[in-house]
């Protein structure tokens, strides 16, 4: 990192901020490197034809980002990071049956040194999570043409600590992560009317979730309808078309909550794109 400004908490013209200095502070150069290890193994049984068993196990990483490093609040020099750590374990099943495919699974991660903004605005790394879930994944093919499918998940991720937080909040041991849901979903119908002309209606789905560390302020989710279609005109021109939100429903993209007002994200209403691809010898 290389402030090519002044260091400290200061004015860009070097003089004092009023009360309470200045928001942020300009650390000085530095130099910060990680060094993690990730990786994933798995195995799998066949335990009959048509049916797979599996596991998987897995370490991941995820090292500090550059604002988390050197974009401090007043009162902070230096944000001794170290990388977030995340361990997983998956356990499922896969069939497939004449009509049916189907593959559930359950799994369990836990990430240490979790990347925060404390009660004192600094950026800390010693937090935890916790989450557990399910997944489910269907898809029925009464025929040829169609195909009906849904994608699942139900899971908990919740702090594993306790600490107060920025902005007012406090962080309990066995609170949800705020902005995670524990439901997401989407449904699908697809349909080749021809051999060249594809349909496809989508049912996405965001369950409702807290939107405050606290858990006391919650976003109760959205369902959008949106539809996609291609046309292969030729071996070398195919046309597509989507229609997102198709039911023009007011939604957001993202909400929060902070010193008791509720801040929403619109999400965009509704979309429709036109395109086409051509392929050139």
């Amino acid at each position: 990192y290389d402030n090519r400004h002044l260091d400290g908490n200061s004015r860009d013209d070097g003089t004092t901020c009023g009360f309470g200095g200045c928001l942020y502070t300009r650390p000085a150069d530095r130099e910060d490197s990680f060094t993690d290890v990730a990786g994933r193994i798995g195995i799998q049984w066949e335990a009959k034809p048509r049916l797979k068993l599996y596991a998987l196990a897995g370490v991941g990483f995820r090292p500090p980002q550059a604002t988390e490093l050197y974009r401090l609040q007043s009162g902070q020099t230096v944000a001794s990071l170290t990388s977030e750590s995340l361990r997983s374990l998956e356990i499922g099943i896969n069939t497939t049956k004449s009509k049916l495919d189907v593959d559930v699974s359950a799994y369990l991660e836990s990430t240490n040194n979790l990347i925060f903004r404390d009660a004192d605005g600094y950026n800390v790394s010693d937090g935890e999570t916790r989450s557990r879930g399910i997944e489910a994944d269907f898809a029925f093919h009464p025929n040829d043409v169609h195909t009906l499918a849904l994608v699942a998940t139900y899971a908990q991720h919740q702090y594993d600590f306790t600490r107060d937080a920025s902005r007012g909040e406090t962080i309990i041991s066995g609170n949800d992560v705020d902005t995670a849901p524990r439901w997401l979903a989407s449904a699908h119908w697809r349909a080749r009317f021809k051999e060249n002309a594809t349909s496809e209606f989508e049912l996405s789905h965001i369950g409702p979730h807290f939107i405050n560390a606290a858990n006391t302020a919650k976003y109760s989710g959205h369902t959008l309808l949106n539809w996609r279609g291609n046309w292969e005109l030729s071996n070398k021109v195919r046309l597509f078309v989507r229609m997102i939100n198709l039911l023009d429903k007011e939604y957001a993209d993202r909400a929060d909550y902070a010193f008791g007002s509720y801040r929403y994200f619109p999400g965009l209403p509704r979309q429709f794109y036109l395109g086409a691809e051509l392929e050139f010898n």
